[in-house]
C-alpha cells in the first residue's frame, strides 16, 4: 500500500510545526523575563486591611496614649509571632524614637505598591508606600512619604493578610538594593 503526500501538505505541516515552535519560544521568553506581568491585569489582593492598618499604626503612633496603646493598635493587625517580636526586640527603641521626635502624628496610610516576593514559608514581601502626616509643636502640619517593605502572611481562618514584621533597612538594601531609610 502506497501513501502519497503532496508537497503542499508537507509544506503546510512544516509551517504548522515552525509556528508552534516559534509560539512556544516566544511564550517561554515572555514567561522567563516576566513580560506577561506588563500585559496581564494584576489580581487585586483582598483582605489587606489588618496588615496595612498595622503598618500605618506603626508609623504614626499617638504618643499621648502611651507605649502600650501603640502596641495594642499595631498588634491588632499582626501575627502572634510578629507582635511578640515587636514587643521583645525593637518596639521600645522605635517608640522612644517617635516619642523623642516631638512630632504629633495626626494620620497615616499604607498602600501596597507591589507584592514583591513569596518566601518558602508562603509569607509574602510587600513593597509599601506610607504617607504620614504630623504636626510640630507650633501646629504646622508636615506630610512625609516613605517607602518600605513588610513581611505579611495570610490568615486562612479570617481570610485576611496580617503583618509579620517590617523589614529592617539593612535587609531591604541587601535583598532589593534599595535604601529606603524608612524600615527599622
Amino acid at each position: 500500500m502506497d501513501i502519497t503526500i503532496s508537497q503542499k501538505k508537507i509544506k503546510n505541516i512544516v509551517l504548522v510545526i515552525a509556528l508552534v515552535l516559534l509560539l512556544g519560544a516566544c511564550g517561554y521568553y515572555a514567561w522567563t523575563n516576566n513580560l506577561l506581568d506588563r500585559f496581564l491585569p494584576k489580581q487585586e489582593i483582598r483582605g489587606t486591611e489588618p496588615a496595612l492598618q498595622a503598618v500605618a499604626a506603626f508609623y504614626a503612633p499617638n504618643v499621648d496614649s502611651g507605649y502600650d496603646a501603640w502596641l495594642l493598635q499595631v498588634c491588632a493587625g499582626m501575627s502572634e509571632n510578629g507582635c511578640r517580636l515587636l514587643r521583645t526586640m525593637y518596639g521600645e527603641t522605635v517608640w522612644k524614637a517617635f516619642a523623642g521626635s516631638g512630632a504629633r502624628f495626626t494620620q497615616s496610610q499604607a498602600m501596597i505598591i507591589e507584592d514583591v516576593e513569596v518566601l518558602k514559608n508562603d509569607h509574602h514581601i510587600w513593597k509599601l508606600a506610607i504617607t504620614v502626616v504630623s504636626a510640630n509643636s507650633q501646629g504646622e502640619e508636615k506630610t512625609n512619604q516613605l517607602l518600605t517593605y513588610a513581611q505579611v502572611s495570610f490568615n486562612k481562618e479570617k481570610e485576611t493578610w496580617i503583618l509579620e514584621r517590617i523589614l529592617f533597612d539593612q535587609e531591604i538594601k541587601e535583598r532589593y538594593g534599595i535604601e529606603t531609610g524608612a524600615g527599622q
